[in-house]
């Protein structure tokens, strides 16, 4: 009797999971093409505060070491270095193409119009560190700084190119992971444009890569997350189809 009435009990639970599910997917993969993935996910400021911690203090060693470098750059950049640096000037998903081989637009919509709403959130905790920390531009406060990169008025710690460029690549990247290296190589290069145009001090910069990273691994243990990338399993297929001539090179 207690081994005869337990297996339809079994039975049913086994299909309730299993429907349960498919339900999940099916209901990402229904889910209007506006909606936002995102919805309903905040992240914890609290330990990206800490992980990026404070900007060098005035006189201090790594102060130096950021202007020696942002001196150097200076120095030794020339029309294609600069030119690379405008290339990298926009935060659009779009800039990723080349490293994956595909067109986002054409081939990935859902992708490219979901992942970005992920990618604000790393945006806006961005925003209230560069409010908390207060550092200014270094070509504001050292003069002999020329940037080659339009001048922006907002704060410089942390560096939101170089959040956007970390988040974005690593978010593709567990979408992609075949095309990992190559996405995280733009990402880098994204970082790198800062510093060789005098946008950002380097410690800007690596505190941008500390948040971004730190900011992703929030995002990938959520529920939304995991749920959008359920839904996008087709484009994610799709973009993994290389052009006739073979991938494109992407630098490092």
């Amino acid at each position: 009797m207690g081994q005869a009435s337990r297996q339809p009990l079994v039975k049913i639970r086994v299909s309730v999971l299993v429907w349960g599910l498919v339900a999940g997917v099916s209901a990402g993969a229904m889910a209007p093409a506006g909606a936002n993935p995102a919805d309903g996910l905040a992240l914890n400021l609290a330990p990206l505060a800490d992980v990026v911690g404070k900007p060098p203090l005035q006189g201090s060693d790594r102060l130096k070491r950021d202007l020696a470098v942002l001196r150097w750059q200076q120095f030794a950049r020339d029309s294609e270095l600069v030119g690379h640096a405008w290339s990298y000037l926009g935060r659009e998903i779009g800039r990723f193409q080349a490293a994956i081989g595909s067109d986002f637009e054409k081939t990935a919509p859902r992708i490219g119009a979901g992942l970005p709403r992920f990618v604000h959130l790393v945006d806006e905790a961005k925003n209230q560190l560069k409010v908390a920390h207060n550092r200014s531009r270094p070509f504001l406060t050292h003069p002999d700084l020329k940037p080659c990169l339009p001048l922006e008025s907002s704060k410089s710690y942390p560096s939101g190119h170089a959040t956007w460029y970390v988040s974005t690549s690593l978010l593709l990247a567990d979408l992609l992971p075949e095309r990992r290296e190559r996405l995280l190589a733009v990402g880098r290069q994204g970082m790198a444009a800062r510093v060789t145009c005098g946008m950002h001090y380097p410690s800007d910069v690596e505190a941008g890569q500390r948040l971004g990273e730190a900011a992703v691994k929030q995002i990938l243990l959520s529920s939304q997350w995991q749920r959008f990338k359920r839904s996008v399993q087709p484009e994610v297929k799709a973009l993994m189809t290389p052009p006739a001539a073979g991938m494109p090179v992407v630098y490092d």
